[in-house]
């Protein structure tokens, strides 16, 4: 059965930055490991992800907009297009069976929020969220402060990881293999 990994991240980084090989590496290590990549099927980390994930023959899936100019990147091999900004946030939830969070801006921010909210509230089940490296960490330390159940979801599916190589690995520790 297809497990599929939603990555979470800037659509700004550029080619030259470390941030880009990076997400480049996560993308080719989840798709060795047989995990399709879902993304938000632009530039940045989106772009770099699906690219990874590609050259080790992957499978990718980009969750875009429709609206005038805006395409996928060349790397997205199923491109599902949703009518506005609200139903692209989500599909790309629903369809991650876990989730890895990149370096962002406000809109990585509110995909955190929505899918650490959509938890705690219990509107969706329980899933592991891997960060890669601690620049969200302190966003993650001030939300434990809501209240004991927002900790709880916190504590039981927040992780972070400063080595590349351990992120599939702490996906399969969480039985999606």
């Amino acid at each position: 059965m297809e497990k599929i990994i939603t990555i979470f991240g800037s659509g700004v980084t550029g080619k030259d930055e470390t941030l880009f090989a990076e997400a480049e590496r996560i993308g080719l290590q989840l798709a060795e490991n047989n995990y399709t990549v879902c993304c938000g099927g632009y530039g940045g980390t989106m772009e770099a992800v699906c690219k990874g994930a590609k050259s080790a023959n992957g499978k990718t899936i980009g969750i875009t907009i429709d609206y005038s100019g805006s395409k996928p990147n060349d790397y997205v091999d199923e491109n599902v297009v949703m009518p506005n900004w609200v139903e692209r946030l989500m599909e790309l939830i629903a369809i991650g069976d876990a989730y890895v969070i990149l370096k962002g801006g406000s809109g990585t921010l509110v995909e955190i929020s929505a899918v650490i909210e959509m938890m705690s509230k219990k509107i969706m089940k329980e899933k592991l969220m891997v960060f890669y490296t601690d620049f969200w960490k302190s966003v993650i330390g001030t939300l434990k402060f809501d209240s004991e159940n927002l900790n709880k979801v916190i504590k039981n599916n927040v992780v972070f990881i400063n080595d590349i190589t351990l992120i599939s690995k702490q996906i399969k520790s969480r039985n999606l293999q």
